[in-house]
């Protein structure tokens, strides 16, 4: 029964998604890798978009995503390869495996400095970045916070790896971290962040006082899913604090290209994307249309006449 129920909400997912084309067979995909990844030790390489590859293994909550709906958290990842140019800087913090470094830098030719603390994720995703061969990516294996030290995360929880109390150490490992402010030099300015830390958000960003108050930086992609209750404060506190650095909620449409002013986070999706110059940002993604082809994965930026 259970495994009936799966099915069903997956299917109802892929006939929502705009990028699914057959839901039915995307079903069967997903069926498939389930099964693959269960038999096959080693990690699976995929072929992605623009001869992009990614590596998957059982409990890949995160990245599996692209195998089976084309692009997985496809509204932010959409609106980034719309707003992004080479010339920018993304600042990937809790990477992952590397989705947005991918998109980032493989899609849009950005440059990328991916920030993963948990060692074995940290390796995967080293492991995406160099069979890609992406010259353009700094990876980083440290966390961040507020202020030097060390913190014990989690290590058994795949894309939801965290901080961890101390008396939780079976299951963890301890990390350097730092602050974002420490960690850029005075000469990276990112134009898009993306944190994505399991409820430590407040922490990161009251350590990257400089970097929210650069003008360069424009879009913050963050992930809200109510685990800041963990860490003893509210969701309304990360808005509040974004709010007084000049960025307010948005939630991007696809294929419409459009955005759409919010008043508190996106509940429709795990991430909310915040702006700072919202002309800014609507002018450069006007610039380009987007050409997807799901069925020969190849993904155009076409300069609009």
């Amino acid at each position: 029964m259970y495994i009936i129920k799966k099915l069903k909400e997956r299917y109802i997912e892929f006939i929502k998604h705009p990028l699914v084309e057959y839901p039915f067979w995307s079903v069967i995909k997903y069926v498939y890798i389930n099964v693959r990844l269960r038999i096959q030790r080693k990690p699976m390489k995929i072929k992605w978009f623009n001869d992009l590859k990614f590596y998957l293994s059982l409990g890949d909550s995160g990245i599996i995503g692209n195998y089976y709906f084309h692009i997985y958290d496809y509204e932010e990842s959409i609106f980034l390869i719309q707003f992004l140019k080479s010339k920018d800087l993304v600042v990937d913090i809790g990477a992952n495996h590397g989705h947005y470094s991918l998109i980032a830098s493989g899609i849009c030719g950005a440059r990328s400095i991916s920030i993963e603390p948990v060692k074995k994720t940290y390796d995967r995703l080293l492991m995406n970045i160099n069979v890609n061969m992406l010259n353009n990516v700094r990876v980083e294996n440290i966390g961040l916070s507020d202020d030097d030290g060390s913190l014990y995360f989690s290590n058994n929880l795949g894309s939801m790896n965290k901080v961890v109390q101390i008396e939780e150490m079976d299951l963890c490992e301890r990390v350097t971290v730092t602050t974002l402010d420490k960690l850029l030099s005075q000469k990276e300015n990112p134009q898009v962040i993306k944190i994505d830390v399991e409820g430590y958000e407040k922490r990161v960003l009251l350590g990257a006082n400089r970097v929210l108050r650069n003008y360069n930086l424009n879009v913050i992609i963050i992930e809200l899913n109510n685990s800041n209750y963990d860490y003893g404060y509210h969701e309304n506190d990360i808005l509040s604090l974004l709010n007084e650095n000049g960025f307010y909620p948005y939630k991007y449409i696809y294929p419409e290209n459009v955005l759409i002013p919010l008043r508190e986070k996106n509940y429709y999706s795990f991430n909310t994307i915040f702006i700072r110059d919202i002309s800014f940002v609507e002018k450069r993604i006007n610039q380009k249309s987007i050409s997807i082809d799901t069925s020969t994965r190849r993904l155009v930026k076409i300069d609009k006449l």
